[in-house]
C-alpha cells in the first residue's frame, strides 16, 4: 500500500513539473484599447473668401447700413487673410494585430473634438470724392501748394463661425522608443456651428489735404480731419456646416527618460495643410486652403 501512494505521488510530483515547465497560451487582447490622450492647439493662416454686397445683404436683410447709397464705394478692394484659432482634444487608439496578441504601433486612431473659430467670409470696400478747395501760391519759391477737400467712405464686413467638428485621424510614425520621432498621415474633420454671426462695419470721415509739388517730389498732407460717421452692425446667422481634409506632419518629443510619469509625457509640433468647405445657408458652398500649425502635449498610457 505504501509502494502505491509513493508512486502516486511521483506521478503528481511529475505532472505538476510538467505542466509548469510548458509554456501558457497568451491571452488575446482585445480588439482596440486607448493609448493616448492628446491636446492640441493651433493657429491657421488663410486667405479668407472674398464676399460682395450681394453676399452680405443675404446674410444681413435687415441691416440699414446696407441700404445706404454706395455709388462711391468700390467694392472688393482684395482679400484678407487672417488667422483663425482651433483647439482639440483627442484619444489615441492602437488596434491589435491579425492574431490578437499584441497592439500595433502603426497606425495610431486619433479621434475626438476640435473648436474652431474665425472669419469665413469677408470683403473691405472703400470710396473717396475729391474736390479742389483752394491753391496756395509760395511768395519765396513760386511753388503752388493745392489743398483738396476729400470725403471718404469705407465699409468691412466679416461672416464669422464657431464651429464643433468631429475630428479623426490615421498618424503613422518613425520609432515610436526613441525620444524624438517623426509623424505623418491623413485626417478628417466635420462638423456644425455653434454661433455665427455677420458683422458689418461703417466708417465715415473727411478732411483737408495739402499736395505741394516741386522740381524734387509731391508730399501729400491731409490736415482737419473730421470724423462724420462711425457704426457698426451685427445680425445672428442660421447654423452651417464644415468640413476638412488635411494632412499632419510634425516632430515628438519625450520629456523624459527616467521618471516614469515623464517617459509618459511629449510635446510635438504640428502642420496640418487643410483643404476646407463650408456650407453657408443663406449663399451656398464655398471652400478655402489653409495651413495651421500648433504646438500639443499627449499622455501615452502603454
Amino acid at each position: 500500500m505504501k509502494r502505491i501512494n509513493c508512486l502516486l505521488l511521483l506521478s503528481l510530483i511529475s505532472s505538476s513539473l510538467i505542466s509548469f515547465g510548458q509554456e501558457s497560451p497568451e491571452t488575446p487582447v482585445k480588439r482596440i484599447k486607448i493609448s493616448d490622450f492628446i491636446l492640441y492647439s493651433g493657429l491657421s493662416f488663410e486667405r479668407t473668401n472674398l464676399g460682395s454686397f450681394n453676399d452680405f445683404r443675404e446674410l444681413a436683410p435687415e441691416s440699414e447700413l446696407l441700404q445706404n447709397d454706395m455709388s462711391l464705394i468700390n467694392q472688393n478692394q482684395g482679400y484678407s487673410y487672417l488667422s483663425n484659432g482651433s483647439f482639440s482634444v483627442l484619444l489615441g487608439i492602437q488596434f491589435s494585430d491579425k492574431n490578437k496578441t499584441r497592439y500595433k504601433v502603426n497606425p495610431l486612431l486619433r479621434l475626438g473634438l476640435t473648436y474652431s473659430s474665425g472669419s469665413r467670409l469677408s470683403t473691405y470696400n472703400y470710396g473717396e470724392e475729391r474736390t479742389p478747395f483752394d491753391t496756395l501760391t509760395s511768395s519765396e519759391t513760386g511753388n503752388e501748394t493745392y489743398i483738396d477737400s476729400v470725403y471718404a467712405e469705407r465699409y468691412s464686413m466679416n461672416y464669422n463661425s464657431e464651429q464643433i467638428l468631429l475630428n479623426a485621424s490615421l498618424i503613422f510614425r518613425t520609432d515610436h522608443e526613441a525620444r524624438w520621432s517623426l509623424f505623418s498621415g491623413i485626417g478628417f474633420t466635420a462638423g456644425v456651428s455653434i454661433n455665427s454671426s455677420t458683422g458689418i462695419h461703417y466708417f465715415s470721415e473727411d478732411w483737408k489735404e495739402e499736395q505741394s509739388t516741386n522740381e524734387f517730389s509731391v508730399n501729400n498732407q491731409p490736415r482737419d480731419i473730421n470724423i462724420i460717421d462711425d457704426e457698426y452692425e451685427n445680425f445672428e446667422n442660421k447654423t452651417n456646416y464644415g468640413f476638412s481634409a488635411y494632412i499632419p506632419i510634425g516632430v515628438d518629443f519625450r520629456i523624459g527618460n527616467k521618471k516614469e510619469f515623464w517617459k509618459k509625457a511629449h510635446l510635438f509640433y504640428e502642420v496640418q495643410p487643410t483643404l476646407n468647405v463650408y456650407t453657408i445657408p443663406e449663399l451656398g458652398t464655398f471652400n478655402s486652403v489653409n495651413f495651421r500649425h500648433g504646438i500639443g502635449v499627449r499622455i501615452n498610457f502603454n
